[in-house]
């Protein structure tokens, strides 16, 4: 089998990208020309990749970087990306520039993480050679690039970039020229939701970020991600995605965005985003602490599969698991796990005849509203709102009280289960369910619309921001059915397209 020789390579911009991208070529033996109009730019980036290289034991490959600042000195590149700001006219200006400078067969391709790569190639003469290459940042050491298909592209443009990353020991994954791509695209909702969550109160940032960490398994929660990736180039995707795609709601932006833009703060490159930021302290990770795991007494637990794990944890925590009451054995719990669609209020309405008003009455409202459920009962003081998809699998469990609840209770029952208690205000589908049920809803439009595949989809998501799982497996896993069944309830609560239901996700719910 014959092994290709990997390309010359030329590099447009000495930024951020445009650097690790030219370090990553030369750890794989490339000859990289990286262009950049500003010998400052030039000198920082030189110096960062002479010390990833030395780091790595491969200083000699450091011969193979020529820093060069004009763009003709391009010419014998056999591939050229170009990394340059995130704006579409200076984008169009480069390429027609090096449409002229790099004869074919010569490839060109942009980094662009957002804007059309048709729009982009538009500016040439040979469109069929064009293509979008994007890498994620940093670029040494995420694996995935999206392999960009403009409206032009040829197949053989395509299976040369393919070959390209490869060889570079990354993941390419061929996407079309859709706004944000897979990654960007698919990813708004975790974002978007999440701020709207803060501006309506529901919860502070720290607790969302706790809860998508120690609750869903990210590694990182949305506000922490914002402030490592920079709340300006979070925002500028935001709005160029909903400009793009001409006002979809789903990727409205947020006035906490343009606020935090106004006054500076723009993550850790500025030292204060939603966190404060300093030479020892890089953001605030909410810690979970450690209940002490045990219980005695019987719980009881209503028919229905919306918190699935629940009757396990409990016996393993030492408890009785029943579904029952009986007056001569006292319960110290209940829980009701149906969905609407499985007779909640019948349930939740019985337990509250059966029960001792003292007994905490858990509801699982991932699909239903607390303060909907309090409509059923005599006792609306018992009432505790908890999500029960994402119970049993983290270590933090998000919690609502009713007026007068019983806290103390709740929170004590939840800590002898192995969970950190999470109290938010009501807040339709809670946290984990409204960004993970948003997150497979994007990503069935993703595919209904042919972006990708869903395969293609999922290793995207795990790859470019180590999700814990891809969203579509996330929604087979959770059940198409109920992911279906929160985002109606969010279109019911709220009444805006931003919650509508694709139409592959309802088709998928009714297999």
């Amino acid at each position: 089998m014959t092994v290709k020789p990997l390309p010359v390579l030329g590099v447009v911009g000495a930024g951020t990208m445009g650097s690790g991208i030219a370090l990553v070529a030369l750890y794989a033996g490339c000859e990289v020309y990286l262009q950049d109009a500003y010998p400052q730019v030039l000198e920082k980036a030189s110096a960062y990749i002479q010390s990833h290289l030395e780091k790595k034991e491969q200083a000699a490959k450091f011969s193979k970087l020529h820093l060069v600042s004009q763009l003709e000195d391009l010419a014998l590149a056999g591939l050229v990306i170009e990394a340059a700001p995130e704006q579409i006219e200076l984008k169009q200006d480069l390429f027609r520039k090096l449409d002229a400078i790099c004869p074919p067969p010569a490839v060109l391709a942009t980094n662009t993480s957002t804007l059309s790569v048709t729009a982009i190639a538009a500016a040439t003469s040979h469109r069929q050679r064009v293509a979008g290459l994007h890498f994620f940042n940093p670029a040494p050491v995420l694996p995935l690039v999206e392999v960009v298909c403009a409206a032009q592209t040829s197949q053989q443009t395509l299976d040369q970039l393919v070959a390209f990353v490869q060889a570079l020991g990354k993941t390419p994954v061929v996407t079309g020229d859709t706004p944000g791509f897979i990654v960007n695209r698919v990813a708004r909702p975790f974002y978007g939701e999440a701020l709207r969550l803060l501006g309506e109160g529901a919860a502070t940032h720290e607790q969302i970020d706790q809860i998508a960490e120690q609750g869903g398994g990210f590694r990182m929660g949305p506000f922490r991600l914002m402030d490592l990736i920079g709340l300006d180039v979070n925002a500028a995707a935001m709005r160029l995605l909903y400009e793009q795609s001409f006002g979809e709601p789903r990727y409205r932006p947020h006035w906490l965005q343009a606020q935090k833009l106004a006054e500076g703060a723009l993550g850790r490159k500025s030292g204060r985003g939603f966190y404060e930021y300093n030479d020892d302290v890089k953001g605030v990770k909410a810690e979970a602490d450690k209940p002490t795991i045990g219980g005695t007494g019987r719980v009881l637990i209503s028919e229905g599969t919306w918190a699935p794990g629940l009757a396990q944890l409990c016996r393993q925590a030492g408890f009785e698991v029943d579904s029952v009451p009986e007056p001569e054995q006292q319960a110290v719990a209940c829980f009701v796990v149906a969905g609407r669609g499985e007779e909640a209020s019948r349930l939740v309405a019985w337990y509250d005849q059966s029960l001792p008003p003292e007994v905490p009455l858990f509801v699982q409202c991932a699909d239903l509203a607390l303060s909907e459920a309090v409509t059923w009962v005599r006792h609306p003081q018992r009432l505790i709102g908890f999500d029960g998809l994402f119970f049993a699998g983290g270590s933090a469990a998000t919690l609502v009280a009713s007026a007068g609840g019983l806290r103390n209770q709740a929170e004590q029952l939840v800590r002898s289960l192995g969970k950190t208690p999470v109290w938010i205000k009501e807040s339709p589908a809670l946290v984990l369910p409204r960004l993970v049920c948003q997150l497979v809803n994007e990503a069935a439009f993703a595919e209904l619309e042919s972006v990708a595949d869903g395969l293609t989809i999922d290793l995207a998501m795990r790859l470019g921001v180590n999700y814990p799982r891809g969203p579509l497996e996330w929604g087979q896993q959770l059940g198409y059915d109920k992911v279906l069944a929160v985002l109606d309830h969010l279109f019911a609560e709220y009444h805006e397209e931003r919650y509508r239901a694709c139409l592959r996700l309802r088709q998928w719910a009714r297999m």
